[in-house]
């Protein structure tokens, strides 16, 4: 398999429908306004409160963090779920453009619709399984989230049930390790080239902020369809060595 190829026709797929950047996009925005509307709301209860005023009126405090806490809190699960249901439509959507359907939004959510029971049930599942990890001083979780790494997509493209789905974002990883490794470092890369574009254009009064969020969506997007791109091209009974050359 080379990786290079699908990189290649990744990019390809990015350029020819460029409506599938949209959800990510669109759910970037939806985070910002949400985050506005909940943490924004709730911290100002807390700011400003003295040591001696906290002690003269616990009452006021507790409350106070208690709505910044529940704001934070619910703007997490909110933007979450939104993050992952984006993610499943954007997935559907690529998975179309390369079977050479049309792309749509319309057909991207339809798809999206269709499985969205094993897509909240496989991401709870994902969550709880890396958190887990995550507690146990954070490698097993990013290992986890590595092996985990192909469970929406399989979900949406394979039409799994999110147990199968997780059991086969297992086999595919562990039977294209190499692949899947050089998959991962690929990610990371764009990921550190995306934090430094972004750090650069935060600098950006008011503008920065919308750039951002475009940037953001771009990385998110592309990196789902090169995802799905490796994941469709895996060989699932062996191993496949990975080219990195063109």
């Amino acid at each position: 398999m080379s990786i290079s190829k699908i990189f290649k026709e990744s990019l390809a797929i990015a350029r020819g429908n460029p409506l599938i950047f949209i959800p990510m996009l669109l759910a970037s925005i939806f985070s910002a306004l949400v985050g506005l509307i909940f943490v924004g709301s709730a911290v100002p209860m807390m700011h400003g409160l003295s040591a001696d005023q906290i002690a003269a009126n616990p009452e006021q405090a507790l409350a106070g963090a208690g709505a910044a806490a529940g704001g934070m809190l619910l703007f997490s699960i909110i933007s979450g779920l939104v993050g992952l249901l984006t993610h499943s439509m954007t997935v559907g959507m690529a998975d179309m453009a390369f079977q050479g359907e049309k792309a749509t939004l319309k057909n991207g959510w339809a798809r999206i619709v269709s499985r969205i029971v094993p897509v909240l049930i496989a991401s709870i599942l994902m969550g709880i399984i890396i958190g887990l990890g995550m507690i146990f001083l954070v490698l097993p979780g990013i290992i986890l989230a590595f092996f985990l790494m192909f469970t929406l997509i399989a979900v949406v493209v394979s039409n799994l049930g999110a147990f199968q789905a997780i059991g086969r974002s297992f086999s595919t990883v562990g039977k294209n390790f190499g692949a899947t490794f050089i998959t991962f470092l690929i990610i990371i890369g764009l990921a550190i080239l995306t934090g430094l574009l972004n750090f650069i254009i935060s600098l950006i009064p008011f503008l920065g902020v919308v750039l951002s969020m475009i940037v953001f969506a771009i990385f998110t997007g592309f990196v789902t369809i090169f995802l799905v791109r490796v994941y469709q091209e895996m060989d699932l009974s062996s191993d496949t060595s990975p080219e990195v050359e063109a």
